[in-house]
Order: C-alpha cells, then sequence, then structure tokens
C-alpha cells in the first residue's frame, strides 16, 4: 500500500500522525447573525512542512468577536478571509516538524493558525493582524491556554489601551463595557491596581456576580434589565465617569457618554453590538472615522514582552484574575462562535482542539 509522504516524514522523526488535518472553511459571506451553514467542514492528509516552513499540532483555538467581521465580504479594518479559507483564528499549537531554523519540534507557539487542526506556517505572520510573526510561549508564565487570553491579545489590548490612552488615575472612577468578557474584565482589574473605583456594564445577574467576585469590580449593572441605562450608571457613579472603557458602541454607549465628566477619556476597543447587525441590507462594518480612532494593539508591539511579564507578574501577585470558557472539540467551533456573539461566555473563550503536550499545563 502506498504511504503519503506525510506518513513517511512521520515516521522517519518517530512522531505518530493524530488523525486527518481537519479545518472548519468560510462557505459563505452572511449577512446579519451567522449559523452553522455559513461554514464547511473537510478533511485531508496533515501536510508536510517545505524548506522555511514549519507544521504546528493546534492545541487550542481563540474565539473573538472579530471574526465575524472578517467573515464579511467588504469589511474594513480587518484582513477578508476568502471563501473557502479557514477562518483566522488565533491559535497556540506544538511544533512537530520543521525546516524552519527560528522553530524546533516541541516549541510551544502563537499565530494566526486559522480554524484547523495542523498549520504549515513561515513563522512571518499576517500583515495586518499579527504584523510581528510567530511567538514563542513560554509556559513558566501560566497554562500555555492563557497565551489566547489574559496574556495573550486580550490581555495586551486591556494593558495597552488602560495604561496608554486612558491613563487612569488613584481616585477617579471607570467605566467598563462587556466588563465580564476577555478584554473587559482585565481592563477593569488594571484600573483597580491604579487605585479607580471601577463599575462594568454586563447583560446578565450571572455576569455581574463574576464580575464583582471573580473579577473585583466595586459595581455592575445589567444593562438589559436597567430601564433607564443613564440613569442607573448616574446612580452608581453619582459623581459621574471619568474614564470609560468602550467594547460594544452603540446605546450602551450612548448612554455612557451622557454621564462622562468633563474632561473625561474614552477608548474605542470594540464595537460588538454592532458586528452581527445590518444596514441596508448588508452587513455592518467599521465607519470610516471610526477606524481611525479605534485602539489596535499591534501599534504596540515593541513592548509586547514587557507587557506580558507585567500581566504574569499582577497573575503571580493575585491582583489579575482570569477566567476560561472552554469548548472541548475542534467540531464545535462554530457554535462556539455563535455563542459567543450572543453573549454566552464569561471570560475568554477558547476550543480545545487537542490534549496540551506531555508535561506543559
Amino acid at each position: 500500500m502506498t504511504k503519503a509522504i506525510s506518513q513517511i516524514m512521520f515516521e522517519q522523526a518517530n512522531l505518530r500522525i493524530e488523525g486527518p488535518h481537519r479545518r472548519w472553511l468560510v462557505a459563505r459571506h452572511p449577512v446579519g447573525p451567522i449559523t452553522e451553514a455559513d461554514f464547511h467542514y473537510v478533511e485531508d492528509i496533515v501536510p508536510v512542512p517545505p524548506p522555511g516552513k514549519y507544521l504546528a499540532r493546534i492545541v487550542w483555538l481563540g474565539i473573538d468577536p472579530k471574526q465575524r467581521l472578517l467573515m464579511n465580504a467588504t469589511p474594513r479594518n480587518v484582513e477578508l478571509v476568502p471563501l473557502f479559507s479557514p477562518l483566522f483564528s488565533y491559535g497556540v499549537g506544538e511544533v512537530m516538524l520543521s525546516n524552519h531554523p527560528k522553530f524546533q519540534p516541541g516549541d510551544i507557539v502563537w499565530d494566526i493558525f486559522g480554524w484547523q487542526s495542523h498549520a504549515l506556517m513561515d513563522g512571518t505572520g499576517h500583515y495586518v493582524n499579527n504584523p510581528f510573526g510567530t511567538r514563542k510561549v513560554k509556559p513558566e508564565y501560566g497554562p500555555i491556554s492563557t497565551a489566547l487570553g489574559v496574556l495573550g491579545n486580550g490581555g495586551l489590548t486591556a494593558y495597552f489601551s488602560v495604561l496608554r490612552e486612558l491613563n487612569p488615575k488613584a481616585g477617579e472612577t471607570m467605566l467598563v463595557s462587556s466588563a465580564a468578557g476577555n478584554v473587559g474584565s482585565i481592563a477593569g482589574q488594571i484600573g483597580k491596581i491604579f487605585g479607580c473605583r471601577v463599575i462594568g456594564l454586563t447583560s446578565t445577574d450571572e455576569k455581574c456576580r463574576a464580575v464583582i467576585e471573580d473579577f473585583g469590580y466595586d459595581d455592575c449593572i445589567n444593562y438589559k434589565t436597567a430601564p433607564d441605562l443613564a440613569a442607573a450608571i448616574r446612580k452608581a457613579a453619582p459623581k459621574g465617569i471619568d474614564v470609560y472603557y468602550d467594547n460594544v458602541g452603540g446605546p450602551i454607549a450612548e448612554a455612557a457618554a451622557s454621564v462622562l465628566n468633563p474632561g473625561g477619556r474614552v477608548t474605542i476597543v470594540g464595537i460588538v453590538g454592532n458586528y452581527n447587525a445590518v444596514t441596508n441590507g448588508k452587513a455592518w462594518t467599521w465607519p470610516a472615522h471610526q477606524v481611525k480612532s479605534q485602539f489596535i494593539y499591534h501599534d504596540y508591539h515593541a513592548e509586547f514582552d514587557d507587557g506580558l511579564a507585567q500581566l504574569a507578574a499582577w497573575i503571580k501577585d493575585g491582583r489579575i484574575r482570569y477566567r476560561e470558557d472552554v469548548i472541548d472539540g475542534f467540531e464545535k467551533a462554530p457554535a462556539a462562535l455563535i455563542g459567543l456573539l450572543n453573549g454566552g461566555n464569561i471570560g475568554k473563550r477558547i476550543v480545545r482542539v487537542a490534549p496540551n503536550p506531555d508535561g506543559i499545563a
């Protein structure tokens, strides 16, 4: 029986091929809320790395609201995912075979691997979504899954947007929307570290409990049950809001703006409330004037190592706590994204694709 080239190379490297190469492809450009019919599942042979590339076995995939925008036919400020290509996704994986001088089998790596079980990578990253290239994960900082959340793009987004753009000061009042999510939960805790009184906005009472009990916020408002959100914010912050961390945009941001003190600061990190929206029969995309004002964490990539070291130190000291919303099974990736966009997560939603490497948490 003829063997595939990949099988021969794996045998020569004393490695076992762990199943087929599984992928979720974008089947169509949706308008409005996404469904599982917008994706197509395929299996084929695990690929072999040519010169200059390495093969990674994906262990964890990150699920992020931004992925919804990547599926649009005409996105703005994000890169279009071609039809019948894997949806872009940050991931953590293990190098299995390498023809790349910088990566060796056994390395734990982070990059945009996409929705697939294995990925061939050249280490250069992606010119829009990851211009700094493949990064080696430091297991000494914490479980490798945290490289997708508190010690990944979410944590770095919170760190640089709060410290570089909002510059919180002791005694100020900080309001955070989507406070139970990956970025918001961390942003509020950083505000607390710098002496702010922090109020969260979430969509359920359960999330409000998590925001206060798990993430240490001072107060929380369920915006879905508040008959007058601006009035509820004024009651929680009788002296007004000095700093607003905007993850959602829309009416929630308008209510927050009405309570913002003169000279107050705002950072626009996301407009998640619009990601499934339809405007004039087309999928919503970033307005041109907001693209220029949106926070982009890539702008601070030269400082990533320092940011990760500080976040890891705060976690070790107990000053930052995090939660991971783990979905088991690669086959559940579409449902995981749909649920995230419907507000079904607390903390960072991640998909477990395969077991961690032996001896690594």
